[in-house]
């Protein structure tokens, strides 16, 4: 389903399929009769959720596509989701109390997931080409990969993201360089 054709789709009628899915659910069930249909967003395939002002709030904590949802263009979905769970359970350990453990995962975790989303929107541009674009692509690419384009230089350093365990979190943690 299209981006287009998934919003032609009125909201009260997604929230009416999602409730029937999954009514036997459990929390999904009770979230979805807590939504109301001015709050639920229908995205398509290339899409990238919307930016969340906040990750958490009190004892609850998204993580993962929940919180930062790249588009499927990024091929890092599941890798943000763990390293998220990382991050977080090293705040947890690491930190005196819930709210701080939080926002330090949230500071940690900000910056890389959204500059991963941002490259994920490039890429969803870029392939929105016309046809003569896209044949000039297929002519250039074979060459462009053999000489100027390296993908070591253009995404290592998203691909070799390090997180060191062993390093304690400070309440003050934001996001570190790539290693």
């Amino acid at each position: 389903m299209t981006s287009a054709q998934a919003r032609e789709v009125p909201s009260a009628e997604w929230l009416r399929r999602l409730r029937e899915v999954y009514a036997g659910d459990v929390p999904g069930r009770d979230l979805l009769e807590h939504t109301s249909a001015d709050r639920l967003f229908a995205l398509g395939s290339m899409d990238i959720m919307p930016r969340l002002p906040h990750w958490h709030g009190g004892r609850m904590v998204l993580v993962g596509d929940s919180a930062h949802a790249p588009s499927s263009s990024s091929g890092q979905g599941a890798s943000l989701a763990i390293e998220s769970a990382v991050q977080l359970a090293r705040c947890l350990r690491d930190l005196p109390d819930v709210p701080a453990a939080f926002a330090a995962y949230e500071r940690l975790r900000r910056h890389r997931v959204e500059k991963v989303a941002a490259r994920a929107a490039k890429t969803n541009n870029s392939k929105a080409l016309g046809p003569g674009a896209i044949a000039m692509m297929r002519l250039l690419m074979p060459i462009a990969m053999k000489t100027f384009l390296n993908p070591e230089k253009t995404l290592g350093a998203e691909q070799r993201y390090r997180i060191d365990w062993d390093a304690p979190v400070t309440a003050g943690a934001s996001h570190p360089a790539a290693t």
